[in-house]
């Protein structure tokens, strides 16, 4: 049985940024406009920036976070092995919370999300 469902969790998660968005257009509008600006390719690809953002959500262990940026490396071309290496690392850092993290919603999203791309 799945731990989480990632393809759930970005539904809702879209579902929630369409609200959002038509209720306050301007603020979501500016904030689009700076993430988009953060996770543009730079000195740093796109790809690792989301690989960073990945690690902070496991030591987070927030779902819906590592649901979103688990999409967003697998959509920029992250191998799973250099995924696998970005979970290891955010439990390094992040002890056996970010741990239990990392194996159970880090791998159940990559399987998930995985099977559409």
């Amino acid at each position: 049985m799945a731990k989480i469902d990632a393809k759930e969790i970005r539904k809702q998660y879209l579902e929630g940024v369409d609200s959002f968005s038509d209720t306050f257009p301007d603020i979501a509008s500016q904030y689009n406009h700076f993430t988009g600006s953060c996770f543009a390719d730079g000195e740093l690809s796109a790809a690792q920036k989301h690989l960073s953002a990945l690690a902070i959500s496991i030591k987070d262990a927030d779902d819906t976070c590592i649901v979103y940026h688990m999409d967003q490396c697998i959509h920029h071309g992250c191998t799973e092995q250099q995924i696998k290496e970005t979970l290891a690392v955010a439990a390094a850092f992040g002890g056996g919370a970010a741990m239990s993290s990392a194996v159970t919603s880090g791998l159940e999203a990559y399987a998930q999300l995985k099977e559409d791309k």
